[in-house]
Protein backbone atom coordinates (compact mmCIF):
# COMPACT_ATOMS: atom_id res chain seq x y z
CA UNK A 1 0.00 0.00 0.00
CA UNK A 2 1.33 3.52 -1.05
CA UNK A 3 -0.14 7.01 -0.95
CA UNK A 4 -0.73 9.51 -3.12
CA UNK A 5 -1.02 13.34 -1.86
CA UNK A 6 -2.76 15.84 -3.59
CA UNK A 7 -0.51 19.07 -3.57
CA UNK A 8 -2.87 21.96 -4.16
CA UNK A 9 -5.95 20.17 -1.93
CA UNK A 10 -3.36 18.34 0.82
CA UNK A 11 -6.02 14.93 0.56
CA UNK A 12 -4.28 11.95 0.70
CA UNK A 13 -5.10 9.12 -1.53
CA UNK A 14 -4.62 5.37 -0.42
CA UNK A 15 -4.15 2.99 -3.27
CA UNK A 16 -4.21 -0.60 -2.98
CA UNK A 17 -1.48 -2.16 -6.19
CA UNK A 18 -3.33 -5.56 -6.37
CA UNK A 19 -6.75 -4.11 -6.21
CA UNK A 20 -7.01 -1.22 -8.52
CA UNK A 21 -7.92 -2.68 -11.87
CA UNK A 22 -9.54 -5.70 -10.24
CA UNK A 23 -12.36 -7.33 -12.38
CA UNK A 24 -14.77 -10.42 -11.49
CA UNK A 25 -13.11 -14.02 -11.25
CA UNK A 26 -15.01 -16.78 -13.25
CA UNK A 27 -16.43 -18.04 -10.07
CA UNK A 28 -17.93 -14.85 -9.60
CA UNK A 29 -19.63 -14.71 -12.77
CA UNK A 30 -20.84 -18.37 -11.94
CA UNK A 31 -22.42 -17.41 -8.73
CA UNK A 32 -24.49 -14.27 -10.52
CA UNK A 33 -25.29 -16.54 -13.01
CA UNK A 34 -26.97 -19.46 -10.88
CA UNK A 35 -28.55 -16.47 -8.73
CA UNK A 36 -30.36 -15.38 -11.92
CA UNK A 37 -31.51 -18.45 -13.18
CA UNK A 38 -32.72 -19.86 -9.59
CA UNK A 39 -34.98 -16.31 -9.52
CA UNK A 40 -35.95 -16.86 -13.20
CA UNK A 41 -37.27 -20.38 -12.57
CA UNK A 42 -39.16 -19.40 -9.17
CA UNK A 43 -41.18 -16.76 -11.87
CA UNK A 44 -41.93 -19.14 -14.18
CA UNK A 45 -43.19 -21.49 -12.04
CA UNK A 46 -45.07 -19.27 -10.24
CA UNK A 47 -46.62 -18.34 -13.62
CA UNK A 48 -47.16 -21.63 -14.87
CA UNK A 49 -48.98 -21.97 -11.37
CA UNK A 50 -51.14 -19.22 -11.51
CA UNK A 51 -52.32 -20.20 -15.04
CA UNK A 52 -53.35 -23.51 -13.41
CA UNK A 53 -55.25 -22.30 -11.13
CA UNK A 54 -56.67 -19.78 -13.37
CA UNK A 55 -58.12 -22.67 -15.54
CA UNK A 56 -59.65 -24.69 -12.39
CA UNK A 57 -61.63 -22.01 -11.43
CA UNK A 58 -62.96 -21.15 -15.16
CA UNK A 59 -63.14 -24.69 -15.38
CA UNK A 60 -65.54 -24.52 -11.67
CA UNK A 61 -67.19 -21.54 -13.03
CA UNK A 62 -68.51 -23.41 -16.25
CA UNK A 63 -69.49 -26.47 -14.35
CA UNK A 64 -71.88 -24.26 -12.02
CA UNK A 65 -73.15 -22.85 -15.02
CA UNK A 66 -74.05 -26.50 -16.65
CA UNK A 67 -75.71 -27.70 -12.81
CA UNK A 68 -77.51 -24.52 -12.79
CA UNK A 69 -78.59 -24.58 -16.58
CA UNK A 70 -79.89 -28.54 -16.35
CA UNK A 71 -81.95 -26.96 -13.15
CA UNK A 72 -83.38 -24.43 -14.72
CA UNK A 73 -84.26 -26.87 -17.72
CA UNK A 74 -86.17 -29.07 -14.94
CA UNK A 75 -87.70 -26.42 -13.46
CA UNK A 76 -89.49 -25.33 -16.96
CA UNK A 77 -91.09 -28.08 -17.13
CA UNK A 78 -94.37 -28.78 -15.87
CA UNK A 79 -94.30 -30.51 -11.90
CA UNK A 80 -96.52 -33.25 -13.09
CA UNK A 81 -94.61 -33.73 -16.21
CA UNK A 82 -90.88 -34.07 -14.03
CA UNK A 83 -90.37 -37.99 -13.79
CA UNK A 84 -88.50 -39.35 -10.83
CA UNK A 85 -85.01 -40.66 -11.36
CA UNK A 86 -81.50 -41.01 -12.28
CA UNK A 87 -80.65 -38.99 -15.64
CA UNK A 88 -76.89 -39.47 -16.57
CA UNK A 89 -75.16 -37.41 -19.52
CA UNK A 90 -71.42 -38.76 -19.38
CA UNK A 91 -70.63 -36.20 -22.30
CA UNK A 92 -72.01 -32.40 -22.00
CA UNK A 93 -72.76 -30.99 -25.54
CA UNK A 94 -69.74 -28.91 -26.96
CA UNK A 95 -67.85 -27.20 -26.07
CA UNK A 96 -68.19 -29.37 -22.29
CA UNK A 97 -66.91 -32.84 -23.39
CA UNK A 98 -64.87 -33.03 -20.33
CA UNK A 99 -67.65 -32.54 -18.20
CA UNK A 100 -70.19 -35.47 -16.64
CA UNK A 101 -73.65 -34.57 -14.99
CA UNK A 102 -75.87 -36.60 -13.25
CA UNK A 103 -79.66 -35.15 -11.87
CA UNK A 104 -81.23 -37.07 -9.23
CA UNK A 105 -85.13 -36.41 -9.20
CA UNK A 106 -86.90 -37.37 -6.03
CA UNK A 107 -90.24 -36.70 -4.04
CA UNK A 108 -89.18 -34.59 -0.77
CA UNK A 109 -90.92 -35.32 2.15
CA UNK A 110 -90.36 -31.96 4.55
CA UNK A 111 -91.08 -33.54 7.34
CA UNK A 112 -88.30 -36.36 7.08
CA UNK A 113 -86.05 -34.62 4.68
CA UNK A 114 -82.70 -37.02 5.32
CA UNK A 115 -85.06 -40.21 3.29
CA UNK A 116 -86.80 -39.79 -0.03
CA UNK A 117 -90.48 -39.26 0.29
CA UNK A 118 -92.57 -42.69 -0.76
CA UNK A 119 -94.96 -41.13 -2.52
CA UNK A 120 -95.85 -37.53 -4.02
CA UNK A 121 -96.28 -34.31 -0.40
CA UNK A 122 -96.06 -31.70 -3.84
CA UNK A 123 -91.97 -31.61 -3.18
CA UNK A 124 -89.67 -32.87 -5.55
CA UNK A 125 -86.21 -32.62 -4.49
CA UNK A 126 -83.54 -31.94 -7.42
CA UNK A 127 -79.88 -33.32 -6.99
CA UNK A 128 -77.59 -32.02 -9.93
CA UNK A 129 -73.96 -33.05 -9.54
CA UNK A 130 -71.19 -32.24 -12.50
CA UNK A 131 -67.82 -33.21 -12.55
CA UNK A 132 -64.84 -33.00 -14.53
CA UNK A 133 -61.36 -33.80 -14.57
CA UNK A 134 -58.69 -31.13 -12.51
CA UNK A 135 -55.55 -29.33 -14.53
CA UNK A 136 -53.38 -29.79 -11.20
CA UNK A 137 -53.46 -33.34 -10.78
CA UNK A 138 -55.68 -36.55 -11.24
CA UNK A 139 -58.56 -36.25 -8.71
CA UNK A 140 -62.04 -35.67 -9.70
CA UNK A 141 -63.68 -32.07 -9.08
CA UNK A 142 -67.61 -31.97 -8.44
CA UNK A 143 -69.93 -29.10 -7.97
CA UNK A 144 -73.44 -29.92 -6.25
CA UNK A 145 -76.19 -28.62 -6.47
CA UNK A 146 -79.74 -28.88 -4.68
CA UNK A 147 -83.01 -27.53 -5.22
CA UNK A 148 -86.50 -28.25 -4.27
CA UNK A 149 -89.80 -28.10 -6.80
CA UNK A 150 -93.42 -27.43 -5.49
CA UNK A 151 -96.68 -28.11 -7.50
CA UNK A 152 -97.74 -24.60 -7.31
Amino acid sequence: MFFLKNRQEKTVFRVFPSKVFRGFTLMEAMIAVFVLTIGIITVFHAFSLGIKVEKLSKMATVASQLGQGKIEEIIAEPYDEISIGTTTEDSVSSPFESYKRVTVISWYDPDNPGQPSAGDLGIKKVITTVSWGSPLNAAKKNIEIITLINRH
